[in-house]
């Protein structure tokens, strides 16, 4: 077992519980997050339990970030904040939206237009340093249309991914972009991407829409805590979870 491992939030010897990082943006979709955090929620509520498996914390540019269904949530900490605690974020969890909010988003990072202090530059610097410097300890899980902020960021690049059915072609595009090295967008319930040591790329976990994310989320507790525990929550839920179920062409 190399040191990325014992240190890796997948790891059973990780110190818990593990510190989830949501960042939300304006127009986020509240299903894309609010699904996987009651599955980490449920994880976690077991009369067994002698230690919580997780922590969340949610990150956004403004004290309060409405979501497209138009509810509104107070954020734990800024972005500023999340990026200076970069190094405690075992997992970022990143949902999905409005897909003219996420291109404005990944436009204005990758386009050099977005002020410094700009939800723009923040957000992403936030997922980009996050992808390169924590490549070998962290793990991403995006919902729907998350991916499509670290497809622009080029941390797909030589990967398999997905993302909401409509944002195929939008990924793909984003990919080819952001790197040469291609990326195979495929339609899946979720795919998961191992920690690649040579080109050193962070273990990825991309869901398909909306529902999509939990069975994803499902996966993530599998990963992280056991497939016991997962098949609990699944069942506590009343949810029959689906597989990845990847179709090659799509």
């Amino acid at each position: 077992m190399t040191p990325q491992d014992l240190t890796h939030a997948t790891n059973p010897h990780h110190a818990r519980p593990l510190k989830v990082l949501i960042p939300l943006f304006k127009n986020y979709n509240t299903f894309d997050a609010n699904g996987p955090i009651e599955i980490i929620a449920l994880a976690d509520r077991r009369p067994s339990i002698k230690e919580n498996s997780f922590a969340i914390t949610v990150c956004a540019y403004t004290p309060i970030i409405t979501s497209i269904e138009r509810v509104s949530i107070a954020r734990d900490i800024s972005l500023t904040e999340a990026i200076d605690r970069l190094e405690e974020w075992d997992i970022i969890l990143l949902p999905g939206g409005v897909e003219s909010e996420v291109s404005r988003i990944v436009k204005g990072w990758r386009d050099r237009t977005a002020a410094k202090d700009s939800e723009a530059f923040l957000f992403m610097t936030l997922l980009d340093r996050y992808g390169r410097e924590r490549w070998s300890e962290g793990l991403t899980l995006t919902i729907c249309t998350g991916s499509l902020f670290i497809g622009g960021a080029g941390l797909l690049r030589g990967r398999t991914a997905t993302t909401h059915w409509a944002a195929l072609g939008k990924l793909q595009r984003l990919c080819d972009e952001s790197s040469d090295l291609k990326t195979k967008v495929v339609r899946a319930r979720y795919v998961e991407s191992a920690r690649d040591e040579e080109m050193q790329l962070q273990r990825v976990i991309t869901a398909g829409g909306v529902a999509c994310g939990l069975d994803a989320a499902l996966h993530l507790i599998d990963i992280t805590v056991g497939a016991e525990i997962s098949e609990l929550v699944a069942t506590r839920m009343d949810y029959s979870r689906r597989g990845p179920e990847v179709q090659e062409n799509c």
